[in-house]
Protein backbone atom coordinates (compact mmCIF):
# COMPACT_ATOMS: atom_id res chain seq x y z
CA UNK A 1 0.00 0.00 0.00
CA UNK A 2 1.84 3.21 -0.79
CA UNK A 3 -0.65 5.98 0.48
CA UNK A 4 -2.77 6.73 -2.69
CA UNK A 5 -6.05 5.77 -2.03
CA UNK A 6 -9.29 6.73 -3.98
CA UNK A 7 -12.56 6.93 -2.16
CA UNK A 8 -15.52 7.08 -4.35
CA UNK A 9 -19.84 7.05 -4.24
CA UNK A 10 -19.89 8.40 -0.45
CA UNK A 11 -21.43 10.08 1.93
CA UNK A 12 -18.63 12.26 3.04
CA UNK A 13 -18.89 15.00 5.66
CA UNK A 14 -15.72 16.83 5.49
CA UNK A 15 -15.76 19.11 8.58
CA UNK A 16 -14.89 21.96 6.27
CA UNK A 17 -16.97 24.38 6.13
CA UNK A 18 -16.07 25.25 2.70
CA UNK A 19 -17.01 22.34 1.45
CA UNK A 20 -18.97 20.25 3.98
CA UNK A 21 -20.38 17.34 1.84
CA UNK A 22 -18.71 15.67 -0.92
CA UNK A 23 -19.06 12.46 -2.90
CA UNK A 24 -15.33 11.27 -3.09
CA UNK A 25 -11.92 11.94 -1.97
CA UNK A 26 -8.40 11.37 -3.06
CA UNK A 27 -5.52 11.06 -1.52
CA UNK A 28 -1.76 10.43 -2.76
CA UNK A 29 1.35 9.71 -0.51
CA UNK A 30 -0.64 10.31 2.64
CA UNK A 31 -1.84 13.58 1.96
CA UNK A 32 -5.38 14.48 1.10
CA UNK A 33 -5.05 15.96 -2.84
CA UNK A 34 -9.07 16.54 -3.69
CA UNK A 35 -12.37 16.23 -2.36
CA UNK A 36 -15.34 16.55 -4.40
CA UNK A 37 -17.60 14.67 -6.63
CA UNK A 38 -16.58 11.69 -7.88
CA UNK A 39 -15.21 12.86 -11.90
CA UNK A 40 -13.87 15.90 -10.63
CA UNK A 41 -12.04 14.02 -7.63
CA UNK A 42 -10.97 11.04 -10.03
CA UNK A 43 -9.20 12.91 -12.63
CA UNK A 44 -6.88 14.44 -9.60
CA UNK A 45 -6.74 10.97 -8.20
CA UNK A 46 -3.73 10.21 -11.42
CA UNK A 47 -3.94 6.96 -12.66
CA UNK A 48 -3.65 3.42 -10.86
CA UNK A 49 -4.78 4.41 -7.49
CA UNK A 50 -6.72 1.82 -5.12
CA UNK A 51 -10.29 2.65 -6.01
CA UNK A 52 -12.51 1.67 -3.13
CA UNK A 53 -16.90 2.31 -3.84
CA UNK A 54 -18.49 4.12 -0.68
CA UNK A 55 -21.49 2.69 -1.85
CA UNK A 56 -23.41 5.46 -0.25
CA UNK A 57 -21.62 4.84 2.87
CA UNK A 58 -20.31 7.99 5.71
CA UNK A 59 -16.60 9.04 5.71
CA UNK A 60 -15.43 11.49 8.21
CA UNK A 61 -11.92 13.11 8.98
CA UNK A 62 -10.42 10.04 11.15
CA UNK A 63 -11.59 10.50 14.86
CA UNK A 64 -9.78 11.61 17.55
CA UNK A 65 -10.25 10.75 21.23
CA UNK A 66 -8.79 14.19 23.00
CA UNK A 67 -8.47 12.21 26.40
CA UNK A 68 -7.81 8.56 27.06
CA UNK A 69 -4.92 6.21 28.85
CA UNK A 70 -3.78 3.82 25.89
CA UNK A 71 -1.37 2.38 27.89
CA UNK A 72 -4.05 1.71 30.62
CA UNK A 73 -6.60 0.24 27.60
CA UNK A 74 -4.02 -2.11 27.25
CA UNK A 75 -3.07 -3.19 29.83
CA UNK A 76 -6.94 -3.63 30.98
CA UNK A 77 -6.95 -6.18 28.29
CA UNK A 78 -4.99 -8.69 30.61
CA UNK A 79 -6.88 -7.65 33.67
CA UNK A 80 -10.03 -9.31 34.84
CA UNK A 81 -13.15 -7.25 33.64
CA UNK A 82 -15.22 -6.53 36.73
CA UNK A 83 -17.57 -4.63 34.62
CA UNK A 84 -21.23 -3.50 36.39
CA UNK A 85 -23.24 -5.68 34.20
CA UNK A 86 -21.83 -8.11 33.38
CA UNK A 87 -20.98 -8.82 37.06
CA UNK A 88 -23.61 -7.45 39.38
CA UNK A 89 -22.63 -8.41 43.09
CA UNK A 90 -19.73 -8.49 45.44
CA UNK A 91 -19.91 -12.35 45.33
CA UNK A 92 -19.39 -12.21 41.75
CA UNK A 93 -16.34 -10.04 42.18
CA UNK A 94 -14.89 -12.55 44.59
CA UNK A 95 -15.72 -15.62 42.87
CA UNK A 96 -13.30 -13.50 39.86
CA UNK A 97 -10.85 -12.86 42.05
CA UNK A 98 -10.55 -16.85 43.20
CA UNK A 99 -10.62 -17.87 39.79
CA UNK A 100 -7.47 -16.36 39.03
CA UNK A 101 -5.93 -16.85 42.61
CA UNK A 102 -6.03 -20.25 41.24
CA UNK A 103 -4.74 -20.18 37.69
CA UNK A 104 -2.08 -18.10 39.33
CA UNK A 105 1.64 -18.10 41.29
CA UNK A 106 1.22 -17.56 45.12
CA UNK A 107 2.83 -13.76 45.72
CA UNK A 108 1.48 -12.76 41.94
CA UNK A 109 -0.46 -9.57 41.73
CA UNK A 110 -3.80 -10.25 40.75
CA UNK A 111 -5.40 -7.07 39.13
CA UNK A 112 -9.11 -6.05 37.87
CA UNK A 113 -10.85 -2.97 36.88
CA UNK A 114 -14.60 -1.84 35.87
CA UNK A 115 -16.90 -2.33 39.12
CA UNK A 116 -19.37 0.15 39.89
CA UNK A 117 -20.44 -0.20 43.60
CA UNK A 118 -23.96 1.96 42.83
CA UNK A 119 -24.95 -0.98 40.47
CA UNK A 120 -23.57 -4.02 42.90
CA UNK A 121 -26.36 -5.41 44.50
CA UNK A 122 -24.79 -4.62 47.71
CA UNK A 123 -24.47 -1.40 46.93
CA UNK A 124 -21.14 -1.21 48.40
CA UNK A 125 -17.33 -1.27 47.53
CA UNK A 126 -16.15 -4.55 48.33
CA UNK A 127 -13.51 -4.75 51.43
CA UNK A 128 -10.38 -6.60 52.11
CA UNK A 129 -12.32 -8.91 53.98
CA UNK A 130 -14.18 -9.95 51.16
CA UNK A 131 -11.32 -10.97 49.41
CA UNK A 132 -8.70 -11.76 52.09
CA UNK A 133 -10.49 -15.84 52.08
CA UNK A 134 -10.12 -16.01 48.00
CA UNK A 135 -6.64 -14.90 47.88
CA UNK A 136 -4.45 -14.95 50.89
CA UNK A 137 -0.96 -15.32 48.76
CA UNK A 138 -1.48 -12.77 46.15
CA UNK A 139 -2.10 -9.39 46.72
CA UNK A 140 -4.96 -7.96 45.07
CA UNK A 141 -6.02 -5.25 43.63
CA UNK A 142 -9.95 -3.91 42.47
CA UNK A 143 -10.44 -0.71 40.73
CA UNK A 144 -13.82 1.30 40.19
CA UNK A 145 -14.82 1.93 36.77
CA UNK A 146 -13.82 5.85 37.58
CA UNK A 147 -9.84 4.76 38.15
CA UNK A 148 -9.90 7.06 41.30
CA UNK A 149 -11.37 4.54 43.59
CA UNK A 150 -9.56 0.90 44.52
CA UNK A 151 -9.64 -1.81 46.60
CA UNK A 152 -6.53 -3.71 47.94
CA UNK A 153 -6.61 -6.70 49.87
CA UNK A 154 -4.64 -7.29 53.04
CA UNK A 155 -1.65 -8.86 51.05
CA UNK A 156 -1.66 -5.51 48.76
CA UNK A 157 -2.13 -3.27 51.95
CA UNK A 158 0.94 -4.56 53.53
CA UNK A 159 2.99 -4.09 50.31
CA UNK A 160 1.84 -0.68 50.43
CA UNK A 161 2.61 0.02 54.13
CA UNK A 162 -1.35 0.81 54.52
CA UNK A 163 -2.16 0.03 58.52
CA UNK A 164 -4.32 1.47 61.19
CA UNK A 165 -1.22 4.17 61.55
CA UNK A 166 -0.70 5.06 58.33
CA UNK A 167 -2.08 8.59 58.06
CA UNK A 168 -4.11 9.98 55.22
CA UNK A 169 -1.60 11.16 52.13
CA UNK A 170 -2.08 14.64 51.43
CA UNK A 171 -4.92 14.55 48.13
CA UNK A 172 -6.13 11.01 49.23
CA UNK A 173 -7.94 8.84 51.46
CA UNK A 174 -8.02 5.58 53.41
CA UNK A 175 -11.14 4.38 54.05
CA UNK A 176 -10.96 2.74 57.92
CA UNK A 177 -14.38 0.40 60.08
CA UNK A 178 -15.90 1.61 63.41
CA UNK A 179 -12.30 -0.03 65.07
CA UNK A 180 -9.89 2.37 62.71
CA UNK A 181 -8.79 -0.26 60.97
CA UNK A 182 -8.35 0.21 56.67
CA UNK A 183 -11.25 -1.30 55.19
CA UNK A 184 -8.96 -2.30 51.76
CA UNK A 185 -10.87 0.48 49.94
CA UNK A 186 -8.24 3.24 49.25
CA UNK A 187 -8.94 6.70 47.44
CA UNK A 188 -6.93 8.98 45.00
CA UNK A 189 -3.26 9.49 46.41
CA UNK A 190 -3.72 6.62 48.89
CA UNK A 191 -4.48 4.55 45.97
CA UNK A 192 -1.31 5.84 44.32
CA UNK A 193 0.31 3.76 47.36
CA UNK A 194 -1.27 0.41 46.25
CA UNK A 195 -0.23 1.08 42.64
CA UNK A 196 3.50 2.57 43.30
CA UNK A 197 3.84 -1.14 45.64
CA UNK A 198 2.61 -3.35 41.67
CA UNK A 199 5.34 -1.06 40.18
CA UNK A 200 6.24 -0.02 36.52
CA UNK A 201 5.86 -2.69 33.96
CA UNK A 202 8.91 -3.01 31.87
CA UNK A 203 9.20 -0.90 28.19
CA UNK A 204 8.61 -4.06 26.03
CA UNK A 205 5.29 -4.87 28.45
CA UNK A 206 3.95 -1.09 27.93
CA UNK A 207 4.87 -1.13 24.03
CA UNK A 208 2.67 -4.49 23.18
CA UNK A 209 -0.02 -2.83 25.47
CA UNK A 210 0.39 -0.01 23.21
CA UNK A 211 0.08 -2.19 20.15
CA UNK A 212 -2.91 -4.18 21.35
CA UNK A 213 -4.56 -0.92 22.63
CA UNK A 214 -3.75 0.53 19.18
CA UNK A 215 -5.37 -2.28 17.06
CA UNK A 216 -9.03 -1.61 19.07
CA UNK A 217 -8.79 2.50 18.35
CA UNK A 218 -8.26 1.78 15.40
CA UNK A 219 -11.24 -1.28 14.95
CA UNK A 220 -13.96 2.25 16.56
CA UNK A 221 -12.45 4.48 13.75
CA UNK A 222 -10.03 6.00 15.83
CA UNK A 223 -6.99 7.70 14.41
CA UNK A 224 -5.82 9.99 16.79
CA UNK A 225 -5.36 9.77 20.14
CA UNK A 226 -4.06 11.48 23.33
CA UNK A 227 -2.36 9.64 25.72
CA UNK A 228 -3.54 11.22 28.98
CA UNK A 229 -0.43 11.18 31.58
CA UNK A 230 3.31 10.00 30.68
CA UNK A 231 4.71 9.85 34.04
CA UNK A 232 8.30 8.04 33.77
CA UNK A 233 11.00 7.53 31.01
CA UNK A 234 10.12 3.89 30.53
CA UNK A 235 6.78 5.04 28.87
CA UNK A 236 8.07 7.65 27.05
CA UNK A 237 11.06 5.35 25.38
CA UNK A 238 7.82 2.59 24.75
CA UNK A 239 6.56 5.27 22.24
CA UNK A 240 9.27 6.32 20.65
CA UNK A 241 10.32 2.71 19.86
CA UNK A 242 7.13 1.86 18.60
CA UNK A 243 8.02 5.06 16.58
CA UNK A 244 10.92 4.83 15.66
CA UNK A 245 10.57 1.08 14.31
CA UNK A 246 6.91 2.18 12.27
CA UNK A 247 4.88 0.38 14.45
CA UNK A 248 3.03 3.25 16.53
CA UNK A 249 -0.63 2.28 15.18
CA UNK A 250 -1.97 5.87 15.64
CA UNK A 251 -1.29 9.57 16.21
CA UNK A 252 -0.30 9.74 19.77
CA UNK A 253 -0.31 13.84 22.00
CA UNK A 254 1.37 12.79 24.53
CA UNK A 255 0.06 14.35 28.44
CA UNK A 256 3.27 15.18 30.14
CA UNK A 257 2.41 14.61 33.94
CA UNK A 258 4.14 17.95 35.21
CA UNK A 259 5.36 16.78 38.35
CA UNK A 260 7.74 14.15 36.85
CA UNK A 261 7.97 15.30 33.70
CA UNK A 262 8.57 19.33 33.40
CA UNK A 263 11.99 19.99 35.28
CA UNK A 264 14.19 17.81 32.63
CA UNK A 265 11.81 18.79 29.52
CA UNK A 266 12.34 22.67 30.22
CA UNK A 267 15.80 22.49 30.80
CA UNK A 268 16.35 20.91 27.81
CA UNK A 269 14.12 23.25 25.89
CA UNK A 270 11.35 20.79 24.83
CA UNK A 271 7.90 22.05 24.95
CA UNK A 272 4.20 21.07 23.61
CA UNK A 273 4.29 21.00 19.72
CA UNK A 274 7.98 19.43 19.70
CA UNK A 275 7.75 15.88 17.79
CA UNK A 276 5.85 15.38 14.51
CA UNK A 277 2.71 14.09 12.77
CA UNK A 278 2.54 11.07 14.33
CA UNK A 279 4.02 11.15 18.16
CA UNK A 280 3.91 15.02 19.50
CA UNK A 281 4.83 16.36 23.29
CA UNK A 282 1.19 17.98 24.45
CA UNK A 283 0.65 19.63 27.64
CA UNK A 284 1.49 19.87 31.12
CA UNK A 285 -0.72 17.47 33.18
CA UNK A 286 -1.90 18.32 36.76
CA UNK A 287 -4.83 16.58 38.56
CA UNK A 288 -7.10 19.46 40.54
CA UNK A 289 -9.22 16.79 42.23
CA UNK A 290 -10.66 13.14 41.43
CA UNK A 291 -14.36 12.12 40.44
CA UNK A 292 -17.91 12.35 41.40
CA UNK A 293 -18.31 8.61 41.85
CA UNK A 294 -15.71 8.64 44.59
CA UNK A 295 -17.15 11.71 45.78
CA UNK A 296 -13.72 13.28 45.76
CA UNK A 297 -14.28 15.52 43.10
CA UNK A 298 -13.94 19.16 44.26
CA UNK A 299 -17.33 20.62 44.99
CA UNK A 300 -18.58 24.67 45.81
CA UNK A 301 -21.51 22.69 47.72
CA UNK A 302 -21.53 19.48 49.59
CA UNK A 303 -22.21 16.00 48.23
CA UNK A 304 -25.95 14.52 49.11
CA UNK A 305 -26.19 12.75 52.16
CA UNK A 306 -22.82 14.32 53.68
CA UNK A 307 -22.96 17.77 54.65
CA UNK A 308 -19.09 18.32 55.84
CA UNK A 309 -18.09 16.47 52.22
CA UNK A 310 -17.14 18.82 49.37
CA UNK A 311 -14.53 16.48 47.58
CA UNK A 312 -10.61 16.82 47.53
CA UNK A 313 -8.34 19.26 46.35
CA UNK A 314 -5.31 16.56 45.00
CA UNK A 315 -2.42 19.57 46.01
CA UNK A 316 -3.13 22.93 47.82
CA UNK A 317 -4.90 25.87 45.13
CA UNK A 318 -1.65 27.97 46.20
CA UNK A 319 0.54 24.88 44.97
CA UNK A 320 -1.44 24.62 41.74
CA UNK A 321 -1.59 28.01 40.62
CA UNK A 322 2.35 27.66 40.59
CA UNK A 323 2.84 25.15 38.65
CA UNK A 324 0.60 26.61 36.41
CA UNK A 325 2.73 29.46 35.59
CA UNK A 326 5.92 27.62 35.72
CA UNK A 327 4.69 25.18 33.07
CA UNK A 328 3.04 28.12 31.12
CA UNK A 329 6.44 30.36 31.51
CA UNK A 330 8.24 27.01 29.85
CA UNK A 331 5.83 27.04 26.92
CA UNK A 332 3.87 24.21 27.43
CA UNK A 333 -0.02 23.93 27.08
CA UNK A 334 -1.06 22.84 30.37
CA UNK A 335 -4.32 20.13 30.76
CA UNK A 336 -5.78 19.42 34.06
CA UNK A 337 -8.35 17.17 35.29
CA UNK A 338 -11.17 19.25 37.14
CA UNK A 339 -14.72 17.78 37.64
CA UNK A 340 -16.12 19.55 40.25
CA UNK A 341 -17.37 23.19 39.59
CA UNK A 342 -15.00 24.23 42.62
CA UNK A 343 -11.72 22.35 41.04
CA UNK A 344 -12.64 24.07 37.40
CA UNK A 345 -12.90 27.78 39.26
CA UNK A 346 -9.60 27.31 40.75
CA UNK A 347 -7.98 26.21 37.27
CA UNK A 348 -9.39 29.19 35.49
CA UNK A 349 -8.32 31.71 38.17
CA UNK A 350 -4.51 30.20 37.61
CA UNK A 351 -4.89 30.37 33.96
CA UNK A 352 -6.16 33.79 33.63
CA UNK A 353 -3.33 34.97 36.44
CA UNK A 354 -0.22 32.77 34.15
CA UNK A 355 -1.65 34.73 31.05
CA UNK A 356 -1.51 37.76 33.05
CA UNK A 357 1.89 37.15 34.54
CA UNK A 358 3.11 36.04 31.00
CA UNK A 359 1.57 36.78 27.95
CA UNK A 360 2.07 34.81 24.77
CA UNK A 361 -0.31 33.89 22.14
CA UNK A 362 -2.98 31.09 22.44
CA UNK A 363 -1.42 28.78 24.81
CA UNK A 364 -5.13 27.04 24.49
CA UNK A 365 -4.56 25.64 28.05
CA UNK A 366 -7.36 22.53 28.56
CA UNK A 367 -9.47 21.40 31.54
CA UNK A 368 -9.94 17.54 30.93
CA UNK A 369 -13.16 16.13 31.95
CA UNK A 370 -14.46 19.84 33.03
CA UNK A 371 -17.99 18.22 34.07
CA UNK A 372 -20.23 20.50 36.69
CA UNK A 373 -20.57 23.90 35.36
CA UNK A 374 -22.99 26.51 35.09
CA UNK A 375 -23.39 29.58 32.79
CA UNK A 376 -20.90 31.91 34.47
CA UNK A 377 -18.10 29.04 34.37
CA UNK A 378 -18.82 28.39 30.82
CA UNK A 379 -18.32 32.63 30.11
CA UNK A 380 -14.99 32.73 31.53
CA UNK A 381 -13.79 29.33 29.75
CA UNK A 382 -15.11 30.85 26.08
CA UNK A 383 -13.20 34.94 27.23
CA UNK A 384 -9.60 32.79 28.38
CA UNK A 385 -10.06 30.61 25.13
CA UNK A 386 -9.84 27.59 26.97
CA UNK A 387 -10.66 24.50 25.49
CA UNK A 388 -12.73 22.03 27.64
CA UNK A 389 -12.23 18.05 26.71
CA UNK A 390 -15.79 16.85 28.21
CA UNK A 391 -16.14 12.72 28.13
CA UNK A 392 -18.88 12.80 25.65
CA UNK A 393 -20.48 9.09 27.27
CA UNK A 394 -19.89 9.51 30.70
CA UNK A 395 -23.52 9.93 31.24
CA UNK A 396 -24.36 7.31 29.17
CA UNK A 397 -22.50 4.95 31.34
CA UNK A 398 -22.70 6.88 35.24
CA UNK A 399 -25.59 8.98 35.06
CA UNK A 400 -26.80 7.68 38.45
CA UNK A 401 -23.86 8.33 40.11
CA UNK A 402 -24.15 12.04 39.33
CA UNK A 403 -27.74 12.20 40.44
CA UNK A 404 -27.26 10.49 43.68
CA UNK A 405 -24.07 12.33 44.26
CA UNK A 406 -25.19 15.43 43.16
CA UNK A 407 -29.02 15.74 42.82
CA UNK A 408 -30.91 16.15 39.51
CA UNK A 409 -30.03 19.82 38.97
CA UNK A 410 -26.23 20.50 39.68
CA UNK A 411 -25.48 17.88 36.96
CA UNK A 412 -27.51 19.81 34.12
CA UNK A 413 -25.03 20.92 31.98
CA UNK A 414 -22.25 18.36 32.41
CA UNK A 415 -20.60 17.61 29.36
CA UNK A 416 -23.43 19.79 27.32
CA UNK A 417 -21.94 20.28 23.80
CA UNK A 418 -25.07 22.47 23.25
CA UNK A 419 -23.92 24.99 26.27
CA UNK A 420 -20.22 25.37 25.24
CA UNK A 421 -21.46 26.10 21.71
CA UNK A 422 -23.66 29.13 22.82
CA UNK A 423 -20.74 30.64 24.15
CA UNK A 424 -18.76 30.05 21.11
CA UNK A 425 -16.30 27.13 22.73
CA UNK A 426 -14.66 24.59 21.56
CA UNK A 427 -15.15 21.41 22.86
CA UNK A 428 -12.98 18.42 22.13
CA UNK A 429 -14.88 14.53 22.27
CA UNK A 430 -13.33 12.03 24.58
CA UNK A 431 -13.58 8.37 26.12
CA UNK A 432 -11.35 8.62 28.65
CA UNK A 433 -10.97 4.57 28.10
CA UNK A 434 -10.78 2.67 29.74
CA UNK A 435 -12.79 4.34 32.36
CA UNK A 436 -15.60 3.61 29.79
CA UNK A 437 -15.21 2.01 26.20
CA UNK A 438 -13.52 3.29 23.76
CA UNK A 439 -16.35 3.76 21.16
CA UNK A 440 -16.86 7.09 19.79
CA UNK A 441 -20.14 6.20 18.43
CA UNK A 442 -21.78 5.73 21.94
CA UNK A 443 -20.19 9.13 22.69
CA UNK A 444 -21.67 10.56 19.51
CA UNK A 445 -25.22 8.79 19.93
CA UNK A 446 -24.91 10.39 24.20
CA UNK A 447 -24.21 13.58 22.49
CA UNK A 448 -26.97 13.90 20.07
CA UNK A 449 -29.65 11.63 22.29
CA UNK A 450 -28.76 12.87 25.94
CA UNK A 451 -29.97 9.51 27.08
CA UNK A 452 -28.02 6.77 29.01
CA UNK A 453 -27.27 3.18 28.46
CA UNK A 454 -30.92 2.48 29.83
CA UNK A 455 -32.41 5.27 27.17
CA UNK A 456 -33.56 7.91 30.37
CA UNK A 457 -33.32 11.10 29.22
CA UNK A 458 -30.57 12.61 30.90
CA UNK A 459 -30.93 16.96 30.48
CA UNK A 460 -31.57 16.42 26.72
CA UNK A 461 -31.47 20.56 26.48
CA UNK A 462 -28.01 19.71 26.06
CA UNK A 463 -28.43 17.57 22.63
CA UNK A 464 -26.89 18.84 19.85
CA UNK A 465 -27.17 17.74 15.87
CA UNK A 466 -24.98 14.60 14.56
CA UNK A 467 -22.66 16.83 12.58
CA UNK A 468 -21.70 18.83 15.66
CA UNK A 469 -20.97 15.79 17.67
CA UNK A 470 -18.52 14.40 14.64
CA UNK A 471 -17.40 17.98 14.79
CA UNK A 472 -16.32 17.70 18.32
CA UNK A 473 -14.45 14.34 17.67
CA UNK A 474 -12.55 15.53 14.70
CA UNK A 475 -11.98 19.19 13.84
CA UNK A 476 -12.20 19.98 17.66
CA UNK A 477 -10.00 17.11 18.58
CA UNK A 478 -7.08 18.53 16.34
CA UNK A 479 -7.71 22.11 17.36
CA UNK A 480 -7.37 20.57 21.14
CA UNK A 481 -3.74 20.00 19.84
CA UNK A 482 -2.69 22.93 17.34
CA UNK A 483 -3.38 20.37 14.70
CA UNK A 484 -6.35 22.09 12.77
CA UNK A 485 -4.04 23.02 10.10
CA UNK A 486 -2.89 19.26 9.64
CA UNK A 487 -5.95 17.01 10.10
CA UNK A 488 -9.28 17.13 12.18
CA UNK A 489 -10.81 18.39 7.74
CA UNK A 490 -10.83 16.51 4.67
CA UNK A 491 -9.47 19.04 2.62
CA UNK A 492 -6.69 18.91 0.10
CA UNK A 493 -3.12 19.17 2.19
CA UNK A 494 -4.51 17.32 4.91
CA UNK A 495 -3.44 14.23 6.55
CA UNK A 496 -5.12 11.28 4.53
CA UNK A 497 -6.76 10.02 7.85
CA UNK A 498 -10.56 8.81 6.66
CA UNK A 499 -13.26 6.92 9.42
CA UNK A 500 -15.78 4.96 7.13
CA UNK A 501 -18.69 3.83 8.76
CA UNK A 502 -20.76 0.78 7.56
CA UNK A 503 -23.98 2.91 6.42
CA UNK A 504 -24.79 6.69 6.08
CA UNK A 505 -25.08 7.78 9.24
CA UNK A 506 -27.92 10.21 8.55
CA UNK A 507 -30.09 7.34 7.88
CA UNK A 508 -29.56 5.77 10.85
CA UNK A 509 -31.93 6.66 14.58
CA UNK A 510 -30.11 8.90 16.75
CA UNK A 511 -30.70 6.17 19.84
CA UNK A 512 -29.34 2.99 17.28
CA UNK A 513 -26.43 5.45 16.33
CA UNK A 514 -23.81 3.08 19.01
CA UNK A 515 -24.66 0.02 16.99
CA UNK A 516 -23.17 0.95 13.66
CA UNK A 517 -19.71 -0.53 12.87
CA UNK A 518 -16.89 1.13 11.08
CA UNK A 519 -15.83 -0.76 8.48
CA UNK A 520 -12.63 1.43 7.35
CA UNK A 521 -9.90 3.12 8.98
CA UNK A 522 -7.56 4.71 6.95
CA UNK A 523 -4.28 6.21 7.78
CA UNK A 524 -1.95 8.28 5.90
CA UNK A 525 -3.90 6.95 2.83
CA UNK A 526 -3.04 3.34 4.04
CA UNK A 527 -6.41 1.23 5.53
CA UNK A 528 -5.12 0.22 8.41
CA UNK A 529 -8.39 -1.40 9.55
CA UNK A 530 -10.86 -3.29 7.36
CA UNK A 531 -13.72 -4.99 8.97
CA UNK A 532 -14.37 -8.91 7.56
Amino acid sequence: MSGDLLLLNGRVLTMDPARPEASAVAIRQGRIVAVGGDAETRAAAGPDVETVDLRGRTATPGLNDAHAHPMGVGFALDDLDLGTPPNRSVVDLVALVAGEARRRAPGEWILGRGYDQARLTEGQHPTSHDLDPVAPDHPALLLRSCHHIGVANGRALALAGITRETPDPDGGRIDRDEHGEPTGVVREAALGLVQDAVGEPSEERIAVALERAGRAFLERGVTSTTEAGIDSPGQLAAYQRLHRDGRLPVRTYLMMMLDETLGPLAELGLRTGFGDDRLRIGPAKLFADGSIGARTARMRAPYVGETENVGLWMMPPEELRAKVLRAHRAGFQVGIHAIGDAAIDLVLDAYEAAMAADPRPDPRHRIEHCSIVDEGIVRRIAALGVIPVPGTSFLRHFRDAYVDNLGEERPRLAYGLANFARHGVRAAASSDAPVVPIDPLSGVQTMVTRRDVEGRPVWPDEAVGLDDALRAYTVNGAYASFEERTKGTLAPGMLGDVTVFETDLREVRPDELAAVAVDLTILDGRVAFARD
